[in-house]
């Protein structure tokens, strides 16, 4: 499907030169990461609330929300020290991945081709374009749907992330205009990402945020818990890999900021994507630029004494093959994340699991931490002159 290890799929990072920036850029690049991402990120921008401004049952129900949830969707759970992982009865024979909570259900991409006859197929992997599905636990007739409203086309639509009011979702899509992809200077169809409003229970007046480019491709936003700031990952100018992760500050007017890179701490020559920030702050980010297992897998950062420490989350969480798409409420301790491990149903499948282990006690069991390492990958170039992340 998208994610085979030498083809990469439709949403992995794609242009594959790396740019180096000068040492003042490096410089302010780490302050910026510093600042924006990991400094005491309770009282600055995460906007975390605390326990203690809910109430007692409105606790209890996020905690039944999140645990029906997973318990619905499971088929089968395995556990080990750290996690109890389980396969879900969402995944199709096709490429499912990219989970996103929204209103107690679950949102994904999905290549499925669900009740559309004319639906395009993409010419490398054979399958229908992603769309955007939702999980549906209140109806008796039917378990999944698309978003309603004018989100999903017949390009690639993926890795959607929800506003806290609900009433904003940020979503990748192909770089296309009036209903024909658009490709850059090298016949490469990018990657952009697009803001949407809820509006009378559809989603629309989709608009293109202004930092995306014709050049270069940005994708797979995640919001920190306030709303204030979008991260996402890009090849933009100044990307230190094939794929870097960025933040950009989103302003009261709805306007953004300076995209910032988050610095060599995090970014490697390699790439760089899918980011999550937590409800607790944390950033998750899939990478084959560290020191993993194999393919890409799923990291956390700690700031510990000044210090930005990047950790893998080892098995069963990650694996030998593409382990990808993580998130989490880390309150609930109840997540979910994507991985093309052997053993699934489809080319990439979507896992559940709970946390058995809190991430502090990671760092007290002295996990090691990551170094950055270059790898040097075979990237086959796509027959249609898609770009893949």
């Amino acid at each position: 499907m998208v994610l085979k290890k030498n083809l990469w799929g439709l949403f992995f990072f794609f242009f594959w030169g790396t740019v180096f920036s000068q040492w003042e850029q490096l410089e302010r690049t780490n302050e910026i990461f510093i600042e924006y991402a990991f400094v005491d990120t309770h009282k600055m921008h995460f906007g975390e609330m605390p326990d203690s401004y809910l109430s007692y049952n409105e606790v209890l129900n996020r905690e039944d929300e999140y645990n029906s949830l997973l318990d619905t969707l499971t088929v089968t759970e395995e556990k080990s020290e750290k996690f109890s992982v389980n396969f879900l009865n969402i995944n199709s024979e096709y490429s499912d991945y990219a989970p996103s909570f929204y209103e107690g259900e679950l949102v994904f991409a999905s290549s499925r081709n669900v009740n559309s006859v004319s639906k395009s197929f993409d010419e490398v992997s054979n399958q229908p374009f992603l769309d955007l599905y939702t999980t549906v636990k209140k109806s008796d007739k039917e378990r999944i749907r698309k978003l309603k409203g004018s989100i999903n086309t017949k390009f690639h639509e993926s890795s959607a992330v929800f506003s806290k009011d609900k009433k904003t979702v940020y979503f990748t899509r192909n770089n296309y205009s009036k209903r024909k992809s658009k490709t850059n200077i090298e016949g490469s169809v990018l990657l952009k990402i697009y803001r949407a409003r809820y509006v009378e229970g559809k989603w629309k007046d989709i608009e293109e945020l202004p930092f995306s480019s014709d050049d270069y491709s940005i994708a797979h936003p995640t919001l920190s818990p306030d709303g204030r700031f979008l991260y996402f990952a890009s090849d933009m100018p100044g990307s230190f890999g094939k794929s870097d992760i960025y933040v950009v500050e989103i302003n009261e007017d709805g306007s953004f900021g300076i995209p910032e890179n988050l610095g060599d701490r995090i970014n490697t020559s390699g790439r760089e994507t899918f980011p999550f920030i937590s409800d607790k702050g944390k950033l998750f980010f899939a990478s084959d630029g560290h020191q993993g297992l194999g393919g890409l897998d799923i990291f956390m950062t700690l700031f510990n004494d000044n210090e930005t420490e990047v950790y893998n989350l080892g098995e069963p969480i990650n694996s030998s093959e593409d382990d990808f798409t993580f998130i989490i409420n880390e309150e609930h301790k109840i997540g979910f994340f994507a991985s093309n491990r052997k053993g699934g149903k489809g080319d990439d499948d979507i896992y559940g699991f709970r946390q058995l282990v809190s991430f502090p006690e990671y760092h007290k069991r002295k996990l090691k931490t990551i170094k950055r390492i270059d790898r040097i990958i075979d990237i086959k170039p796509n027959e249609d002159g898609v770009t893949s992340f």
